[in-house]
């Protein structure tokens, strides 16, 4: 019989908090495009989140915990965070539905 792995606490809260984030942020997006907001934009915003959220309940819920994805996943919710509203505009004036 294979004795259970035992992994870091960090990296099982971090990749915890990465999925939680996903989710978080999709529903954060969905409510601002019911409220108005531009589409096109959020729903591009929305499509890595909705893969990093798949992936890393995929890690939790088989318990494959890597500090790859927790990092990464980390990086790229904060990188998304900081520059958001310019990425929001750009996306607007490039790919968005001007009525």
């Amino acid at each position: 019989m294979e004795e259970p792995k035992i992994y870091n606490k960090y990296l099982v809260s971090l990749t915890k908090i990465v999925s939680f984030y996903c989710l978080f942020f999709v529903l954060l997006k969905s409510l601002a495009i019911v409220r108005g907001a531009w589409v096109v934009p959020n729903l591009i915003l929305t499509v890595p989140f909705v893969l990093l959220g798949i992936s890393s309940a995929y890690v939790i819920f088989y318990k494959k915990y890597n500090w790859v994805l927790a990092l990464f996943g980390a990086l790229f919710i904060i990188v998304i965070r900081y520059y958001e509203v310019d990425l929001v505009y750009y996306l607007q004036e490039k790919y968005g539905i001007n009525l």
